[in-house]
């Protein structure tokens, strides 16, 4: 049988349904309390002394009301009701006293949620960043570099960070952003309602960053779950989204594509290892990309020339002042750099350029002189073998060497040292798929000075330091300092053709300089770098793409005496007219002694005089 419940009880249950409503529902209950409080006392005066206020009952009920809340009785009180004025003003006391409780404990309450940054977003065209690792200060810093000429710009982080924490150490780590916002949620990527809070749907682009700490395996997974999430979610199924993600394990990257539909994938070890591989063979490579990938210095653009319609490719290359023509992003979407000198420009085809900004992508008033005396065609005898030194080992290894054995002449060697006891079983594994290397493993501490003297590393060509990811980033940085010490001191001023250090925190990268290696790759910088730039300009995918391919187009710095004749006094106009007869897009120039200890040039002007160069920056081929 169902059990009764009494009418007091069911008052009573209501009630505390009422109370448990926050601060709204009290507010209400003091409401009603003050107008019966207010009530009864006017009654009673009424009652007691009805000729008070001249009886009238309105001006009776004003006076109790003022009463309550201003705590002084009317001054010509009649003796026999002032016992009722001071009741009505112990009530007025409490109500007030709670009234004000109630407001300062729902404004803090209503604080306290800011805080915790559970508010929607109603932001448009804006960034949005899901995830937080270290890459989250090189997406923002850029990000606030390309949104320098905006004038409203914002970019919000949705992360599992507390709002205040992110805020603080974004603060810290890169100070003034200028014109763009930074708006900081608390919640997670992989939870539909906490995508919702930053209106995806609405947003320019969205970048997947995989948390800091996790296995490459983990962090992967986060990365598909966050994009199938984005993808198949309900309220953005459908849905035009420019999302942009990297995985760490190559072999994940297709599956991440399936489920993040058009979102842009990028494989980050096969990045890192590729660029690691150009850097060590030729001295500061990475200098170059940085300036590539970065906000900063030049960028790519795409534009549409049709003064250039109908002619060849070779003409454009010296039909501005201030860019450097990289290539062609056809009509369909494809994108070919350096392509041969009499490729036709179709209508529809856009130019593919290096230029500081977008305001200097016009065409020049006047051709360029050239000196065609200085210009020299000197031939590159045939690749010899080269030697490489490894010291280290982590996931991307075995990757590294894939890649070198790709470029090197056959008969070159690759000795691995290293005291990771996974390393052995997977130089025999890579031993067997190697067509021009010879690789050879040696168990050793990199750290330990008699290892490294015992290697003779100034007959080596080129030396690679790697960073162990078995390890966290502070740890493994400070081993590959260490060992980039103990080599600048045996080698003292000898040595190989370079030494690449791979670091994991860009922030070592100024303690790492110290050691006067050639080169430093941060290889999760430059992804971050490379995630920033492709969510600004999908096209860009395809561009860095054929860069990274050994069979497309890449980056080279060669020695100037393979353009231009010694002691030549010329203009850059001159180098890229002696580049295109050889099939290549000259882009820059090395000087030797510089003071920035690079002397890496992009996109000089072509129209002033150079200095005496030691190397060029070409785009090419082969």
């Amino acid at each position: 049988m169902a059990r009764r419940v009494s009418l007091r009880a069911r008052m009573r249950y209501w009630f505390d349904n009422t109370m448990s409503r926050g601060t709204t529902g009290l507010i209400g209950w003091l409401a009603v309390a003050s107008f019966g409080l207010v009530l009864l006392v006017t009654v009673a005066i009424e009652i007691v002394a009805p000729s008070t206020m001249d009886g009238d009952p309105l001006r009776v009920l004003w006076s109790t009301f003022v009463t309550a809340f201003s705590l002084s009785a009317p001054t010509d009180a009649d003796w026999i009701v002032l016992p009722m004025w001071f009741v009505l003003a112990l009530g007025g006391i409490f109500v007030a006293s709670a009234l004000i409780g109630l407001l300062t404990s729902g404004i803090n309450r209503r604080l306290e949620q800011l805080r915790k940054g559970r508010s929607a977003v109603l932001e448009r065209d804006h960034t949005v960043v899901l995830g937080w690792s270290d890459q989250i200060y090189t997406v923002i810093t850029e990000m606030v570099e390309a949104n320098s000429s905006r004038r409203r710009a914002a970019v919000v982080v949705l992360a599992e960070q507390d709002k205040v924490t992110m805020e603080d150490r974004v603060e810290h780590r890169i100070g003034a952003t200028g014109r763009t916002r930074l708006i900081f949620r608390t919640g997670s990527p992989l939870d539909l309602k906490d995508l919702e809070m930053v209106n995806l749907n609405e947003a320019r682009s969205i970048i997947v960053l995989a948390p800091d700490g996790a296995t490459a395996e983990d962090a992967d997974a986060y990365v598909l779950k966050t994009l199938l999430a984005i993808n198949k979610g309900p309220a953005f199924r459908g849905r035009p989204h420019h999302v942009v993600a990297a995985v760490r394990d190559s072999r994940n990257r297709a599956v991440a594509k399936l489920a993040g539909g058009d979102a842009i994938v990028l494989d980050g070890d096969d990045i890192g290892a590729r660029l690691i591989v150009q850097t060590a063979r030729q001295s500061k490579l990475s200098v170059v990309y940085h300036d590539l990938f970065d906000f900063g210095g030049d960028e790519i653009y795409m534009t549409v020339e049709p003064s250039l319609v109908g002619r060849p490719f070779a003409q454009a290359l010296l039909a501005y002042r201030q860019c450097c023509p990289l290539g062609l992003l056809l009509a369909d979407g494809k994108t070919v750099l350096n392509p041969p000198p009499g490729t036709m420009i179709s209508p529809g085809d856009r130019i593919v350029l290096l230029a500081r900004d977008d305001s200097m992508v016009t065409l020049a008033n006047a051709p360029f002189a050239v000196d065609d005396t200085a210009i020299v065609h000197g031939v590159r005898g045939p690749a010899a073998p080269e030697s490489t030194l490894i010291l280290g080992w982590n996931r991307r290894a075995a990757r590294i060497v894939e890649q070198l054995d790709v470029y090197v002449a056959a008969g070159s060697t690759v000795d691995v040292v290293t005291d990771r006891a996974d390393a052995n079983p997977a130089v025999g594994r890579l031993a067997t798929r190697l067509r021009h290397l010879q690789i050879r493993s040696k168990a050793g501490d990199t750290r330990d000075r008699g290892v490294l003297e015992s290697l003779d590393v100034a007959s080596y060509h080129n030396v690679i330091v790697l960073s162990d990811d078995d390890l966290d980033a502070l740890t493994a940085d400070s081993r590959v300092l260490v060992t980039l010490l103990h080599l600048r001191d045996i080698l003292a001023g000898r040595g190989p053709g370079s030494i690449v250090s791979e670091m994991r925190d860009d922030r070592d990268r100024a303690l790492a300089q110290l050691t006067k290696a050639d080169d430093f790759v941060v290889s999760e910088q430059l992804v971050s770098l490379l995630m920033t730039q492709i969510s600004e300009n999908r096209h860009l995918e395809s561009v860095f793409a054929d860069l990274f391919d050994a069979d497309g187009a890449e980056i080279y710095i060669r020695p100037a005496s393979y353009y231009l004749r010694a002691g030549a006094t010329i203009t850059f106009a001159t180098v890229v007219a002696s580049a295109a007869r050889r099939g290549e897009v000259a882009i820059g120039y090395r000087v030797t002694d510089s003071g920035d200890g690079h002397g890496v040039v992009l996109n000089p002007d072509k129209e002033q005089l150079m200095p005496p160069i030691d190397r060029v920056i070409v785009l090419s081929s082969s």
